[in-house]
């Protein structure tokens, strides 16, 4: 059934003013009904139940497709009636994934992907709640909003606040770096996070008729999400769109590199199909699939690394370390996060190597970094003394972690903390998976259920009883306490101090929490100490393959 409303030619309605007769769905028993409300590009119908609101696939630019593949997205052309926000857009193109979070049907992959999905407790335009963005993880490569895990009901109706998720372009579609070759695709390198900032901006225009303040919106992402926000930070064309910024084990976005690094890669993909320097028009005439599967091609050729943001001296300017960068992403009030076990997702061998010996883990040790065995057991050793107990799955899946997320976060916060500007706020998700007899620790993306509450939902946290549900309750109280003031403390936590160089205080969230001076220090020397930085590629190296 569809409802038509004319368009007011008096300017934007109020959310009561759009409240249409209820129209009530069928088969839910009457426990949801239909709603609308008018936004600056159309009336969007939504559905409401017993704890939230929801609008769902609602478009932030226009198709990205066709000769707008590569360039800065465009405004969404303004429709008349009412448009069903009913259901989730279109992803963008990206690896087809038939399980797991990103798990869906081909179908539902197009260019068409600039949507958000808008959860929120009421359509009162004078709630004036906090506003929480997040953005999807799977690097700058694949990933979406409409996860089973971000599912943004449970964390609206929790915390009072509205939850947007989103789409993008990602890898070859939003970043690849185009514009040394024709001025005209100058914002190609970074279209994805222009993508982004288009969405911020259709927020700071329409939030407050779905009950959000659009001047007090709290940007947040894990993994690639977390990597996006610091990229946002970064660019001058974002700034006053968020207030503040939680990033969750978004490690890789502090080693940003310059666009000129790509090139080798763009003139690579043009190769494969046969496309000059001067005709880049014909690379928007290629098949989508057939993109990709180039991408990928030309990057594994020259080994420059995925496509991902870059500092393109357009959009961004400076790098997230440099002294430039680390001004813009200390002005703002942060959480950085990771969790405590970060490596152990990254293995998909993992049931074998947690009996994996002493031995073998030196051999791994010494092969990734091109150490001799003496410098190898002295690694092993080092990652030991803090705790004597751990077995040798523990210690590779710490080094590595440490490699590959923990260390970049910690030079984040320093960066921050030694800025002395506004406060940075460092936390340790550390709620263990008793998943396969508990292999896995505290693995990467282990926070995000925790952090929607949506626990029920994932393989790690769904058996995880009373303990898992008052992580989450934990993790939820930060979330909304700092989206709300700036600050996350809450009574569910003992006082949560700010981070600095000197104490390193951190938050370590479980089903109790407690903070903790400059966690794991031992770890933290000896990843110092003894260099063990890694390539920014967790899925490639020694350390993660075989035996």
């Amino acid at each position: 059934m569809t409802l038509l409303l004319p368009v007011s030619r008096r300017g934007l309605l109020s959310a009561a003013a759009v409240a249409a007769p209820t129209l009530f769905l069928p088969g839910r028993a009457n426990a949801a009904e239909y709603v609308t409300v008018e936004t600056s590009d159309g009336i969007l119908r939504g559905v409401r139940d017993r704890t939230a609101v929801t609008f769902k696939g609602v478009p932030y630019a226009a198709d990205t497709g066709g000769r707008n593949r590569f360039l800065a997205p465009r405004p969404v052309t303004r429709w008349t009636g009412v448009r069903d926000a009913l259901q989730f857009g279109d992803r963008c193109v990206q690896v087809r994934r038939t399980d797991g979070p990103f798990a869906a049907s081909p179908a539902t992959w197009s260019e068409n992907c600039c949507v958000l999905n808008v959860y929120t407790p009421s359509l009162n335009a004078h709630a004036r709640r906090p506003v929480i963005v997040y953005f999807h993880g799977g690097g700058f490569r694949a990933g979406s909003g409409d996860a089973p895990d971000l599912n943004g009901v449970n964390l609206a109706s929790f915390g009072d606040v509205v939850v947007v998720t989103l789409n993008h372009r990602l890898n070859a579609f939003g970043y690849c770096n185009l514009g040394f070759l024709d001025p005209d695709f100058i914002d190609a390198p970074n279209a994805g996070q222009l993508d982004l900032i288009a969405a911020l901006k259709w927020v700071r225009t329409n939030i407050e008729r779905f009950g959000g303040d659009p001047g007090n919106v709290t940007i947040s992402g894990q993994s690639g999400g977390g990597s996006k926000c610091i990229a946002l930070q970064l660019a001058p064309s974002a700034a006053g769109l968020f207030r503040r910024s939680i990033n969750l084990s978004g490690s890789s976005g502090f080693g940003m590199t310059h666009a000129s690094v790509r090139e080798e890669a763009t003139l690579e993909l043009l190769k494969i199909f046969g496309i000059g320097k001067g005709e880049l028009r014909k690379l928007q005439e290629v098949p989508a699939d057939a993109l990709l599967a180039a991408h990928d091609r030309a990057v594994a050729t020259v080994k420059s690394g995925d496509y991902r943001p870059v500092v393109d001296g357009h959009h961004i300017f400076h790098g997230p370390l440099t002294p430039e960068g680390a001004a813009l992403q200390a002005s703002l009030p942060s959480i950085l996060s990771n969790t405590s076990s970060e490596a152990t997702l990254f293995y998909p061998n993992a049931r074998a190597l947690s009996t994996i010996t002493f031995d073998q883990v030196q051999a791994r040790i010494a092969k990734h970094y091109g150490f001799d065995m003496a410098k190898a057991s002295e690694v092993m050793q080092a990652f030991r003394k803090e705790i004597p107990t751990r077995t040798p799955w523990e210690v590779l899946a710490e080094v590595a972690s440490e490699a590959q997320v923990t260390m970049l976060m910690r030079r984040g916060l320093e960066m921050r903390a030694n800025a002395r500007r506004a406060p940075v706020y460092a936390e340790e998700f550390a709620w263990k998976s008793p998943a396969d007899n508990g292999i896995w620790g505290a693995p990467h993306t282990i926070d995000i259920p925790c952090a929607f509450g949506n626990i029920d939902k994932n393989r790690f946290t769904s058996a995880g009883g009373a303990s898992v549900k008052a992580a989450s309750l934990n993790e939820m109280s930060a979330i909304v306490a700092f989206a709300r003031t700036g600050n996350p403390n809450n009574k569910r936590m003992p006082h949560w101090l700010p981070y600095d160089s000197v104490r390193r205080p951190t938050m370590v969230v479980d089903a109790e929490c407690r903070l903790v001076n400059d966690v794991r220090s031992a770890d933290r020397k000896a990843a110092e100490n003894l260099r063990l930085d890694d390539p920014l590629t967790v899925t490639q190296g020694a350390l993660f393959t075989g035996v």
